[in-house]
């Protein structure tokens, strides 16, 4: 189905949706974004004519308290996003269809103005990909099934208590983290336009306040360990995995937020089996230096209830041939946190996390941790 003939139903059926039994708080967010494929590297096969226009579906559910992390985010919404986006040439890229659990953090509000940021972190199917003799041109995605993150800043008008315009820009990321090459990674920076739809709204009274408690423990020590697979140049080559191993000192602002400082340790078996077919390496000893990689980084993370949203900035430590020297690296993780068990009392998380140097992504991981 065509965006044009796509985007009409949808908001056709809004009227007639609304008429089930709502719970408080529930909206529907429809969006349009209109933007362009950023050429992030010159190593980007592909022309770019023409524009990329996407719909988004959001089914949120504002939170007003219920939860002590409700009141001190300042009352955010959860969403699951449907997406839908025509990336501009169909020969080349296709089309991307997706489903993107978020959060929306509201900025500020006064009067009938209000803005809030959202973050997202889902999965997407593109129907184009990488094809030696088929589709060369597009070396940007390696594989069908991709991550899709996405950013958005909105603007909003309330027209009344039910219904909400939306002006803003967002960024959405496609990329399967290297782990099917090639892997550069799509990026669409877009303007959009929405409307915000929500049958029983939360009234100021309905929100619900508790008393900060202070923090019984500020201090704490991270770590975890992550694992990837990446594929070995030319595309179609083998797969190596990719270790990861973290420790970093933890420091509580709140309840709902930590930072931490800390140094990552990375080995790449592919540089390692390489260097020892080739005779790149005198020794094995020499193959695994150099199949080492150290970092150092800062850290911020919000605690949504279980759930962290953490981001990450790094830069490598000089001294090893697979060191890129003083380069900066980021992360973006989502972790699930296990209830707390013991004493000291110790909290298990997994983790899934999205490396990346400046827009390209270098490896997609999972993985496991304890917070003490």
């Amino acid at each position: 189905m065509k965006l044009r003939t796509l985007v009409p139903l949808l908001l056709i059926l809004i009227p007639v949706i609304s008429f089930a039994q709502w719970g408080k708080g529930i909206s529907v967010e429809p969006t349009i974004h209109v933007g362009k494929i950023f050429k992030h590297t010159p190593k980007l096969l592909f022309p770019v004519e023409s524009l990329s226009t996407g719909f988004e579906l959001n089914f949120t559910n504002k939170k007003y308290g219920k939860k002590n992390w409700h009141q001190q985010l300042n009352y955010p919404k959860g969403g699951v996003a449907l997406f839908y986006y025509h990336l501009g040439n169909n020969d080349i890229f296709g089309q991307a269809i997706g489903i993107v659990p978020n959060i929306i953090f509201p900025l500020f509000s006064k009067n009938r103005l209000d803005s809030n940021f959202q973050l997202g972190w889902g999965i997407a199917y593109v129907s184009k990909r990488f094809d030696p003799i088929n589709n060369p041109e597009n070396n940007a995605l390696g594989s069908n099934v991709n991550s899709l993150n996405t950013f958005k800043w909105q603007l909003g008008y309330r027209v009344n208590q039910k219904w909400k315009i939306n002006l803003g820009a967002s960024f959405t990321h496609l990329s399967n983290g290297a782990s099917q090459l090639p892997n550069f990674g799509i990026n669409i920076p877009a303007i959009t336009i929405g409307t915000v739809f929500t049958p029983n709204p939360i009234n100021a009274e309905d929100f619900i306040t508790h008393e900060v408690e202070p923090l019984k423990k500020r201090w704490g020590l991270s770590m975890h360990l992550d694992l990837a697979y990446k594929e070995l140049s030319p595309a179609g080559g083998p797969r190596y995995p990719f270790y990861v191993a973290s420790l970093s000192g933890v420091y509580r602002l709140s309840a709902v937020q930590e930072l931490s400082m800390g140094i990552d340790y990375e080995y790449n078996k592919a540089v390692y089996t390489f260097g020892l077919h080739t005779s790149g390496f005198n020794s094995e000893g020499a193959a695994r230096r150099a199949a080492t990689r150290l970092g150092i980084f800062v850290a911020d993370e919000f605690l949504l209830g279980n759930v962290g949203l953490y981001g990450q900035v790094g830069t490598y430590i000089p001294g090893y041939d697979f060191s890129t020297g003083w380069f900066l690296y980021t992360k973006l993780a989502m972790r699930y946190y296990l209830p707390a068990i013991g004493k000291p009392t110790t909290r298990f998380y997994l983790g899934l996390y999205l490396k990346s140097h400046k827009i390209v992504a270098e490896y997609l991981a999972v993985g496991i941790g304890a917070i003490l």
